[in-house]
């Protein structure tokens, strides 16, 4: 081989070198500027109150700005619609509750939404559902109230954040389950203002995460009757499970985080890597604590897993209730 054509060669390797180092640059550097996190439920709910929270303390380890947008609408569907057709690159993230993955598909509430196109980088909370009522409500305990709902058929309420939906299905369950007959009243914007209906009340009784209810009980504004766990709630030790009360009523939500599922492998997995941080922050542990944020990190595989499992058992527990006449699809 001539001189010639060993530089040449040289030259060559250099070149096919460059992107792939260029590229591992740009993979350390990344994020290079502030990420846009879209919230798909209404500004001031529970679910929205805790992500920010939580994106505000992510900022430390992902070393950029995360700003919020809320866009709501369909049972969060219109803002994780976005959320999948926004630009994979890395800088669009966004939180997805139970009804994102169960409700909207199953419903298909929104044209062209797909959970595939969805990719999973982690958990925020995990949390049980539970029955609340305003803190002058005359119902002490969930037996209480399931005496005046047999009293009186069909006038009693319990509110959700959209028929068929995370909060719906478990009131449905606890009323067959009790054989009370209510009115189940929607409020699709959110948390929030299914809160303020039941403070005012506009309505009995509210059906909805431990982690929302927490700041009306806390403030004494509210009480709640029971849990939807299987055992007591390390936040609420006093208040007894569906389960003690002698219904098997167990329902829990959680909250997530995606981004578009064409996003980088190095992007995602820089993000897990700074969202998993937060977790080992003692100012977010006792932020969660103080809040019963139900502060649970799963990484993006195991989220996964746990969508698909809850899926399966989601979608069954539908179709039963839709054969049974209880739900429309």
């Amino acid at each position: 081989m001539t001189m010639l054509t060993k530089t040449k060669t040289a030259l060559a390797g250099l070149a096919l070198a460059l992107p792939l180092i260029g590229g591992a640059a740009h993979a350390q550097d990344y994020p290079e500027k502030d990420l846009t996190h879209i919230m798909p439920w209404s500004a001031g709910g529970g679910t929205d109150t805790v992500m920010r929270t939580f994106m505000n303390f992510a900022e430390t380890p992902l070393g950029v700005g995360i700003n919020t947008q809320n866009i709501t609408g369909a049972q969060s569907g219109v803002g994780t619609l976005r959320l999948m057709k926004a630009r994979p690159d890395g800088y669009t993230i966004g939180s997805l509750t139970w009804d994102s993955v169960i409700t909207v598909p199953y419903y298909e509430l929104v044209p062209g939404y797909s959970t595939d196109e969805l990719r999973y980088l982690g958990s925020v909370t995990v949390h049980p559902t539970v029955l609340a009522v305003a803190a002058d409500s005359p119902y002490d305990t969930l037996e209480d109230f399931v005496a005046a709902a047999k009293e009186t058929p069909g006038e009693l309420s319990i509110s959700n954040v959209g028929s068929g939906g995370v909060w719906h299905l478990p009131a449905l369950d606890f009323a067959d389950a009790a054989g009370i007959e209510v009115q189940h009243v929607p409020y699709p914007d959110g948390s929030g203002p299914q809160r303020e209906a039941l403070l005012s009340g506009e309505t009995d009784a509210a059906s909805l995460s431990a982690s929302a209810a927490y700041p009306a009980v806390e403030s004494g504004q509210a009480k709640v009757l029971a849990v939807m766990a299987d055992e007591r709630s390390e936040f609420l030790p006093d208040v007894p499970t569906f389960k003690e009360a002698g219904y098997d009523v167990v329902w829990g939500s959680f909250r997530l985080i995606a981004a578009p599922a064409g996003i980088d492998d190095a992007q995602a997995a820089a993000l897990e890597e700074g969202f998993a941080k937060v977790f080992d922050m003692p100012e977010f542990q006792q932020k969660a604590e103080e809040t019963a944020m139900g502060a649970v990190w799963m990484n993006g595989a195991d989220t996964a897993a746990y969508v698909e499992a809850q899926q399966e058992k989601a979608f069954a527990l539908i179709d039963a209730l839709v054969e049974q006449g209880i739900l429309e699809k």
